[in-house]
């Protein structure tokens, strides 16, 4: 299989592979999808345009409707760009999420790695691994860049991501702030003005809805974003959740407000969840995402299979470049699921070891 993504927890087991909103989708969108399903909207073809959807985006995010590119989650992107671009080769900060390999195999595209820098307990990007490379490898380059990264959860400066893009001859930064609404302080990219800056925003994980599909694309390149609209499905994203999020978008105030409870929630337990693991000797990266990156004593897939005995489930971080079956990616979740995430690794330390 030449894909590996979280959200495929067994049955009846608590899911931390998949980052999303443990709050669950907020009233506003259960009720707007309830109506939508109600009036049998389902039985026509969505606005391939998509023209009332940009519209309560640009509104929401205060940006140009005619810069917005509507997508099938933000993962929908990389397909697009890569096809718009043509690009000369890839190059991604790794590790991070995508399927960058395989588009560099279908496009018989050079891709290159570069690794962010461990320090400590900490991931560290430096825009010199890139901006000191030969000339050659810069320019007419796609260049990856996860903010915060995904799996790690390490959240670069906006001055870190503008001196990358100072490093890219004639080629295009792509900046995935998919976890970024989950971020206190992220310093996003959306309210910039580099045309060679192209932007990737997710609502599927933020409003805790998955199964709907539903992000955009940014940048204030005009002719790129039309060449890349013009290349996505003309009916991309379903009608249910395009209308149902068109609604939602229009209360901002019950949207942001619930988006804020959610973001105080995941700073104060991802707190707790770091402290608790440290404590059973786990390392813990620090991270600013829902999200955090751990390593254990016992590899993948003992480890989960271990957990699950305990009614617990992890992302193996192991198909992320740079990392190992000794990595995990664990979401923040409510307390009560918090707790029963410590107490089943636990019980897995002290099982491997034989205590």
């Amino acid at each position: 299989m030449l894909r590996t993504h979280g959200g495929r927890a067994p049955q009846s087991i608590i899911d931390f592979s998949s980052p999303q909103n443990p709050l669950g989708p907020p009233q506003i969108i259960v009720e707007a999808v309830w109506e939508v399903v109600e009036s049998k909207a389902y039985t026509r073809y969505p606005d391939y345009e998509y023209r009332d959807l940009r519209e309560v985006l640009a509104d929401y995010y205060n940006l140009d409707s005619d810069l917005i590119v509507p997508l099938n989650g933000a993962a929908e992107a990389l397909n697009l760009i890569v096809i718009a671009v043509k690009p000369e080769k890839i190059i991604t900060f790794e590790p991070t999420f995508g399927d960058n390999r395989l588009y560099s195999i279908a496009l018989n595209t050079p891709w290159v790695t570069l690794p962010y820098m461990i320090m400590d307990q900490r991931f560290n990007l430096d825009p010199r691994i890139l901006c000191e490379m030969p000339v050659e490898y810069r320019r007419r380059a796609l260049v990856i860049l996860s903010n915060p990264n995904n799996p790690t959860g390490y959240l670069a400066s906006r001055s870190i991501v503008e001196s990358i893009t100072e490093c890219i001859i004639e080629g295009i930064l792509v900046v995935d702030e998919a976890f970024a609404d989950f971020t206190l302080n992220a310093e996003s990219l959306l309210w910039g003005s580099y045309d060679e800056i192209v932007v990737l925003r997710s609502l599927t994980k933020i409003l805790s809805i998955p199964g709907l599909r539903l992000g955009f694309l940014y940048t204030v390149d005009r002719r790129l974003a039309k060449v890349i609209d013009s290349l996505r499905q003309p009916w991309n994203i379903n009608i249910i959740a395009s209308k149902a999020l068109t609604r939602a978008l229009r209360d901002k105030e019950a949207l942001k407000s619930y988006i804020n409870e959610c973001v105080r929630i995941i700073e104060d337990e991802r707190v707790y969840l770091s402290w608790e693991l440290r404590k059973l000797n786990i390392k813990v990266y620090d991270s600013k995402a829902p999200f955090i990156l751990v390593e254990h004593p016992a590899p993948h897939p003992i480890f989960n299979n271990i957990l699950a005995k305990m009614g617990v489930y992890v992302r193996d971080a192991s198909s992320f470049q740079y990392l190992t079956p000794y990595n995990s990616r664990v979401s923040v979740r409510l307390r009560g699921d918090n707790i029963r995430l410590v107490e089943a690794f636990r019980y897995a330390v002290e099982a491997y070891r034989g205590v």
